[in-house]
């Protein structure tokens, strides 16, 4: 289980999610599944009726990454002002002959029901959760890119925006490791998102190659686009439950209570990064925290 996006609506938390059945071969063979909560705390899965699964609909599987033909790394944007019939968006991947997970969109009038976009948004490889963010009249989009171009080098955060929902130019590296970075470390997925008017912030996982490790890290940005790391250490660090091997953030920010604080939600994960799915039992979980900015 994957946490790609929570939204709270009023009273009514969401939770937008990819699971996997025993039967997975790949990573687009993803379920994407909805939960609710009154309290973003304890959460229900309601029974949906919208897809099949082992003979019936009593489930909440919105869709089906099998019966769609790929369908993976989900997550879900409400676009504000925009057709209201599109008012839900979503970043999916599919996985291609080309040995790449390109970027690819859906739309929604109420975040169930789904079109899933036969063109890619970007036709390059982004093998990890893809944030996007409609602001001030363009759309960006968080991808994953590699250093030097190619698969052979560092991963790390790229960026680009298009001023629709569609047709990205290749994406620029903004965001990597560096030389006062532990060897072998390289950032894995961004979940960049919007606080506030010049107010961004991303949890870039970083993958600790050597010790098979994730721990995700903080940087903050004015504009969107040159993010500022905070220190060297991690900010949302391994637990002690389901989280002990690696920790991913989840895109979008929910406000908190009070002024100046925002619950963000994690995928935790107690199977090193590169354990073989045939040797190993997966298991992880959901956890959350809040961010206070003073």
């Amino acid at each position: 289980m994957a946490v790609g996006t929570v939204i709270r609506e009023g009273d009514r938390w969401r939770m937008w999610y990819s699971a996997y059945d025993r039967n997975h071969k790949l990573d687009d063979d993803a379920y994407l599944c909805h939960a609710e909560s009154p309290d973003g705390s304890h959460w229900t899965k309601p029974v949906l009726g919208i897809v099949e699964y082992e003979g019936n609909k009593d489930n909440n599987i919105l869709i089906s990454g099998t019966q769609a033909g790929g369908f993976a790394f989900s997550s879900v944007f409400l676009d504000e002002g925009k057709d209201p019939h599109e008012r839900y968006k979503m970043i999916w991947h599919r996985f291609k002959p080309q040995n790449a997970w390109w970027v690819y969109g859906g739309t929604s009038s109420d975040g169930m029901h789904w079109t899933l976009l036969p063109e890619p948004l970007s036709a390059r490889n982004s093998d990890t959760t893809t944030p996007c963010i409609p602001d001030g009249g363009k759309y960006r989009l968080y991808t994953r890119v590699w250093q030097g171009g190619d698969f052979r080098g560092a991963r790390a955060v790229g960026y680009t925006e298009s001023d629709h929902f569609g047709d990205f130019p290749k994406p620029r590296e903004i965001l990597s490791h560096d030389a006062n970075d532990p060897e072998g470390m390289q950032f894995y997925s961004n979940a960049a998102s919007k606080l506030a008017d010049h107010l961004y912030v991303m949890f870039p996982a970083a993958f600790y190659t050597k010790a098979q490790r994730v721990r995700s890290h903080l940087a903050w940005s004015r504009d969107g686009v040159h993010f500022t790391r905070y220190g060297r250490e991690p900010v949302v660090d391994l637990g002690t439950k389901f989280d002990t091997k690696g920790v991913y953030v989840a895109p979008r920010a929910t406000p908190g209570a009070a002024p100046n604080t925002w619950w963000f939600y994690y995928s935790g994960t107690n199977v090193e990064h590169d354990s073989n799915p045939n040797d190993v039992k997966f298991d992880g979980g959901v956890g959350r925290f809040l961010l206070v900015m003073e």
